[in-house]
């Protein structure tokens, strides 16, 4: 039978499908069950009462669903995948004012507990000090490409539930896609179609739809506190994996040692440690050896403090910590890192003499002050904090954590003028080394200060202006 459809009317529906990352249509469902939103772009969403009347303080990201464990069709997609999309939105989620656990606390803690301990929400909780949980499998996550049209695509279905009871607190739905490709009305058309088709599946495509897929979810999550940011050290990098030359077998590595000086092993040790082509427990294999090879060397015990650290496992890496300091007890360096271990891990008594001989010992490290400010903030102690983060700004002016941190100290002391000013600066900060998650963190606290009748002198619009050029540069980062 003869398609009985107009051609004009098939045109215009394929043109339809040809665009690229555009704004969703957000649909709440209202009792929380899925709905169908806009077929192309649409993001389901709710926000149940429970979360309203009592927002959690902590959120704390699971590791996702493999979408064959989730029982969807597409069994193509792989873990490094679903982790590439939890860490996107944990990046878009973290500067929000309810505290987070970093995703490597998360996995080295869920490690340790057994498969069914893990599907315990008030055990996750309990063992990760987090009150809210969030959970979900990846939908899709590909490229297709059909000769005059692709897509790129990425979705996920999540859920923040309570980890006490289990209660949902929100959920979202929602697929990111970019189609490339064109309608052709002639052979140029054509020529012109497949172009745009095949650099629509670019690696920079997959990051936009990242970027999209997370910004636009965590969007409907209400962010309903301001506080001060947790820990003075660089964003999470997002990353697309990709297939890398593989790695000459860690036992056959280890074993090809035996035959060079130890000077030799140490710089081939150092050398493999920092390439990244291990991973893992062959991380721990190269670092153990190391020490075995230099077990005088303070720098030893110090890069298998940093690696246990970025790990999630705290305690070890300030077990690590004392070792390289029992060598040499002059190095700032590892007592600002114990002294962030003893913050993770509750111990602020012992946190505070850590970074006080850090700075003593550096006092020209604006990360350090930060790190003390931050401190104190815990503690209550506003003024030193304060204190503390305006030396951190003086030595760097660039250092967007003491400046934001400024902005919430003096928000929550009923000083909305400086905290404006504050908020300003780490905006502008922020937009400087292209954390705009931050930036955006920036600009909805003034636009709550500007809500309260605090005068704005264009500090909402500069920054806004500035993030929307960039983005139309196509630089907003996953």
């Amino acid at each position: 039978m003869k398609n009985s459809v107009p051609a004009g009317i098939r045109i215009l529906a394929l043109a339809a499908l040809l665009g690229a990352c555009d704004a969703p249509s957000y649909v709440d469902s209202g009792d929380g069950s899925r709905k169908a939103g806009n077929p192309f772009s649409g993001l389901t969403f709710h926000v149940y009462d429970s979360y309203k009347t009592d927002p959690p303080k902590c959120v704390a990201i699971l590791p996702l669903t493999k979408i064959e464990d989730g029982g969807a069709d597409n069994a193509g997609i792989t873990i490094d995948q679903t982790e590439v999309v939890r860490r996107s939105f944990y990046a878009h989620l973290s500067p929000h004012g309810k505290r987070d656990v970093e995703i490597p606390r998360v996995d080295f803690v869920l490690k340790d507990m057994s498969e069914a301990d893990r599907k315990n929400t008030a055990l996750v909780g309990e063992r990760l000090n987090c009150d809210a949980l969030i959970v979900g499998n990846v939908t899709e996550y590909g490229k297709r490409f059909l000769g005059l049209y692709s897509s790129v695509a990425v979705g996920a279905e999540l859920q923040m539930v309570r980890a006490d009871t289990g209660e949902p607190l929100w959920e979202g739905s929602y697929e990111s896609i970019s189609r490339g490709g064109s309608v052709p009305m002639s052979l140029i058309g054509i020529a012109s179609g497949v172009l745009d088709a095949a650099l629509n599946l670019q690696e920079e495509t997959l990051f936009k739809v990242l970027d999209n897929l997370a910004r636009h979810l965590v969007t409907t999550i209400p962010d309903n506190s301001i506080a001060v940011l947790e820990d003075p050290v660089a964003p999470v990098n997002v990353a697309v994996r990709t297939k890398k030359d593989k790695a000459l077998p860690i036992n056959d590595f280890i074993a090809g040692l035996s035959k060079k000086s130890a000077g030799e092993q140490k710089q081939s040790l150092l050398a493999a440690i920092n390439g990244g082509q291990f991973k893992g427990k062959n991380m721990i294999t190269l670092h153990e050896a190391l020490i075995r090879i230099a077990p005088g060397e303070p720098e030893s015990y110090g890069l298998y403090a940093h690696h246990l650290a970025d790990e999630g496992d705290y305690a070890n890496a300030l077990a690590y910590a004392d070792n390289a300091l029992a060598l040499n007890g002059q190095n700032g360096d590892m007592h600002f890192l114990k002294g962030r271990m003893q913050i993770k891990l509750d111990d602020l008594d012992g946190a505070d003499a850590s970074l006080v001989r850090a700075v003593a010992m550096n006092p020209s490290s604006s990360e350090y002050l930060a790190g003390l400010g931050y401190l104190n903030s815990l503690r209550g102690n506003h003024d030193r904090a304060l204190a503390a983060y305006q030396m951190a700004v003086d030595l760097d002016a660039d250092n967007g954590f003491s400046h934001y941190n400024m902005g919430a100290t003096f928000y929550n002391g009923g000083e909305l003028q400086a905290a404006r000013d504050s908020f300003y600066k780490a905006g502008l900060a922020y937009l400087k080394i292209g954390d705009y998650g931050q930036t955006e963190k920036a600009v909805a606290d003034l636009r709550d200060l500007a809500s309260q009748g605090v005068k704005m002198n264009n500090e909402i619009k500069n920054l806004e202006g500035a993030l929307a050029s960039l983005k139309e540069k196509g630089k907003n980062n996953a």
